[in-house]
């Protein structure tokens, strides 16, 4: 295997295990309901903790990356996925389950910006291409922790799945540790506050699309499971669901990344986020599990396409040396959103039920996109 391969295989495992590790959360949610009695509402705070936590680590460790820090921020990330696993299982109390997913969410702030850039930098002439399997593996990872947590909590308990799980950052840990990845080129910006990148109008419609595209997982990461298990679907079933949305992503997204290389990343991005917010729409007037399943299909497809779309924008409008602090901040405006959508539409579906909730993230993602779209059309 050539060293850009190689690299390139690593830095997929090291995001793999990181998203991993944060998604078993989502099949855990009813489980959690049951055995505790929470209410829809401190799903939302467990659900919306990792995002806050990870908004904040985004911001100010992503650009250290820039700085030569790369492989130590993906093993900190590494060793924070396993540590906040261990957290999960040993706690028996809302505070617990909130600290424990607070320390996993942090892991995303270290590894996903990294990984990113460096997989941006290793071939420019195939940003896209690269980041499109960056995607697809991370989507990979965020499908099969809930699919492997629902498969193993039955029979092992959900203590001994997120314990598995915090063994799986460890093999990566020791796996991805010695190894030396290109480095970023540092220059006299590197060491700015990403904050300031939002002055360049291209960063900030990308961070737009950004925010848009993933606008909706906080929603899927505090309700998914609860709303399978309305519809009369059981832990497998939601399991299932994610494996079904994630399978287009890791057939899709290098090719997808291909594609984009050659057209303008901001308008396939903004073109998919119809179809994208149309899904989520039809999400909530659905009443049986199986139509569930084959519209994930559907959404699956076009957000394997808008990924790598909207990753090459924030990749080709950052400026020399501040790579990762891009990637940073449109993470972190990711995060943001994904928080914001986590802590909200628990209540929102207590209180109005599934077809308000999804109908009201399905217009969040049209208004947000429409903004970028404005701005990029601003002289």
């Amino acid at each position: 295997m050539s060293g850009r391969r190689a690299d390139l295989a690593l830095l997929l495992a090291s995001s793999y295990a990181t998203a991993a590790s944060n998604s078993l959360v989502f099949a855990s949610m009813s489980e959690l309901q049951d055995r505790h009695g929470y209410g829809d509402a401190a799903l939302g705070l467990i659900a919306g903790t990792g995002f806050a936590v990870g908004l904040v680590v985004q911001l100010l460790f992503a650009p250290l990356a820039d700085r030569g820090h790369g492989r130590r921020l993906v093993q900190a990330g590494l060793a924070l996925a396993s540590v906040g696993s261990v957290v999960f299982a040993a706690g028996d109390s809302l505070a617990a389950y909130v600290l424990g997913r607070g320390i996993v969410g942090a892991s995303i702030g270290c590894v996903f910006p990294a990984v990113r850039a460096i997989a941006a930098h290793l071939d420019e002439g195939r940003r896209a291409e690269r980041l499109g399997a960056v995607a697809g593996i991370e989507i990979a990872g965020f499908v099969s922790g809930p699919l492997v947590g629902s498969l193993l909590i039955g029979p092992l308990g959900l203590d001994a799945t997120f314990v598995a799980f915090a063994v799986l950052g460890l093999v990566a840990l020791a796996v991805v540790g010695p190894r030396r990845f290109p480095e970023l080129v540092e220059t006299g910006e590197s060491s700015r506050a990403a904050f300031g990148l939002l002055r360049i109008p291209a960063i900030r419609v990308a961070v737009l699309l950004t925010l848009a595209a993933t606008f909706p997982t906080g929603m899927f990461d505090a309700l998914w499971d609860r709303f399978i298990a309305d519809l009369g679907g059981s832990n497998a079933m939601t399991g299932l669901t994610f494996l079904v949305y994630g399978v287009p992503f890791v057939l899709l997204a290098p090719f997808a990344g291909r594609l984009v290389d050659r057209r303008d990343p901001v308008r396939v991005a903004t073109l998919l986020l119809l179809p994208i917010s149309l899904c989520t729409l039809v999400y909530g007037l659905l009443g049986d599990p199986w139509l569930v399943l084959a519209l994930g299909l559907v959404e699956g497809v076009a957000q394997s396409l808008a990924t790598p779309a909207v990753l090459a924008a924030v990749a080709a409008a950052a400026p020399a040396g501040r790579a990762s602090a891009a990637q940073g901040l449109a993470g972190s405006a990711s995060v943001f959103g994904s928080m914001v959508a986590a802590f909200t539409t628990p209540a929102l579906y207590g209180a109005t039920g599934p077809a308000t909730t999804f109908l009201a993230v399905a217009v969040g993602i049209l208004a947000i996109a429409g903004l970028a779209l404005a701005m990029r059309r601003r002289p």
